[in-house]
């Protein structure tokens, strides 16, 4: 699977990941579902609902991921990823996540270091929710190398 994202929504995820720092950042992507790749239309920044241990866990409050996906709805779109940022650790999934996460979805992390982007990259969760495989970012047609 591949995520293509423009240059627009890539700034606003990382720097959205950076002013959260050290707390985890969240968001969606809202855009188009294809057979094998997914388009995005825009990132929608959320406020992390853990006050308890942010550094290491983010929930998106349920109400603002019902609002976001009623307004894809009505606009022929759909939440193609959940965006998240690990502080001071790296950009692969953790078993926490893993847990939580849903199959048929993207999910994009963000390792920021000493508050700074160290690389990122895009994981979906396989349906026997066993594992995460590593998708493919392109932002504006290229494709985006994990390190920053």
């Amino acid at each position: 699977m591949t995520i293509y994202i423009t240059t627009e929504i890539n700034h606003a995820m990382l720097n959205h990941a950076q002013q959260r720092y050290p707390s985890e950042s969240c968001g969606l992507i809202i855009g188009h579902w294809q057979a094998s790749y997914t388009t995005s239309c825009y990132y929608y920044p959320c406020n992390n609902q853990i006050t308890a241990n942010s550094q290491r866990r983010f929930l998106i409050d349920p109400v603002v991921y019902q609002e976001a996906e009623d307004n894809a709805d009505q606009q022929g779109l759909s939440i193609i990823s959940i965006v998240h940022s690990h502080p001071d650790h790296p950009d692969e999934p953790s078993e926490f996540d893993r847990q939580h996460a849903w199959p048929g979805i993207s999910y994009i992390i963000i390792s920021v270091v000493n508050g700074k982007i160290a690389s990122y990259r895009s994981w979906q969760l396989t349906n026997n929710r066993n594992q995460f495989l590593p998708e493919t970012i392109q932002v504006d047609g290229n494709t985006h190398a994990s390190n920053y």
